[in-house]
């Protein structure tokens, strides 16, 4: 059967319903992610293979210029495909749409991050098995992307495998983790859901973003989101419920909120604020189950920790907490690179993090 490119230039159900049926996609492959990222100053443009009508894989590809050496092409978390069967046969052709497209639109290169990676610890079960899948990571080696050490995303990963029952996802806990979830649940912590269509969302977003500020002034500063990007953020997601805020509060005082995010097959919680009451009640970790259990609920088949920074003495705490929910652990391969102006490429590959490496030396000097 033949295959043809199908570009989406306007909103399609069908492209979030791919999104959903497949693995390898998740909200950042969601076409109102892309038009989040329009805040920050990527453009979309959403790329499909097509045989008979049935899409084979997917790319929500975002442009941003670079200065004086072109454009770039990012493709987070893709390209999405629904099998490695299709990935198999037909990545050599999508990859050269996509390179055409880019090309055309000024870009020296496409950089890729597709959901694959190596498993290193844990019972990788069935629903997390699609992301550790070598030979997936090397048919995209082989069609001319090359492994740049580099990553946009979290690079390492912890994740729940949702087919589990609560009572063996509470099994994979650390003792003291069960423990905290249970207490705070005894001490009256209480954690509650709000959609983008819930009249005190407003309120409650701005909420959020203060408790985001109070964290960053106690890590030392460093870079936040604009507001304006998480009121983006819930105004495409209105009317669905692909995005909410958890809050979670003890004795009428807030202690932290964050923004969960699910799909068809994926869910996390990737942005998160909170401040400094009541610490002995545990309210953290409650509110970290609950948003688990609601994706459970929702049908989602795995729970993505997010990021994880294993070694970093800075991040300790962060990563130690998170790791204390057991799951399984993936490092995923990163960004993938593909060149289209070898000149313009290696100057962004190589001399501008050079750069930017001696002017933190020089910072850290002074």
């Amino acid at each position: 059967m033949a295959t043809e490119l199908r570009v989406y230039n306007d909103p399609d159900p069908e492209w979030n319903r791919f999104i959903d049926s497949s693995p390898w996609g998740d909200i950042l492959n969601y076409w109102q992610w892309g038009e989040v990222k329009r805040t920050e100053g990527w453009t979309p443009h959403r790329l499909a293979l097509v045989e008979d009508g049935r899409t084979l894989l997917t790319a929500q590809m975002l442009i941003k210029p670079a200065g004086p050496l072109g454009n770039l092409a990012y493709v987070p978390h893709g390209p999405v495909f629904a099998s490695t069967e299709n990935l198999f046969a037909h990545l050599k052709e999508f990859t050269a749409h996509l390179r055409s497209v880019a090309s055309d639109l000024g870009c020296f290169a496409i950089e890729i991050e597709p959901k694959l990676g190596s498993y290193v610890e844990g019972d990788l079960s069935e629903n997390l098995k699609p992301f550790t899948d070598k030979d997936a990571l090397n048919a995209f080696l082989q069609n001319g992307y090359k492994k740049t050490g580099r990553n946009m995303q979290p690079r390492y990963k912890l994740l729940y495998d949702l087919a589990l029952s609560e009572e063996q996802l509470l099994g994979m806990m650390k003792k003291n983790t069960r423990y905290n979830v249970g207490y705070a649940e005894r001490k009256g912590v209480s954690v509650t859901e709000y959609l983008p269509d819930d009249p005190q969302i407003s309120g409650k977003l701005q909420l959020f973003y203060s408790l985001l500020e109070d964290m960053q002034e106690r890590a030392g500063g460093y870079p936040i989101r604009p507001f304006s990007s998480f009121e983006k953020l819930l105004q495409e997601f209105k009317g669905t419920a692909a995005v909410s805020l958890f809050e979670t509060a003890f004795e009428g005082d807030t202690i932290a909120i964050n923004i969960s995010e699910r799909t068809g097959y994926w869910s996390s919680s990737f942005y998160a604020g909170s401040n400094r009451l009541h610490p002995n009640v545990k309210a953290m970790y409650l509110l970290r189950w609950k948003s688990v259990l609601a994706a459970k609920a929702a049908g989602c088949k795995v729970y993505d920790f997010w990021g994880i920074i294993p070694g970093s003495d800075q991040h300790k705490g962060y990563s130690d907490t998170k790791l204390s929910f057991g799951g399984v652990r993936i490092d995923h391969a990163g960004i993938l690179a593909l060149p289209l102006k070898p000149v313009q490429y290696m100057v962004w590959d190589k001399v501008l993090p050079l750069r930017s490496r001696l002017f933190s030396l020089l910072r850290s000097i002074r």
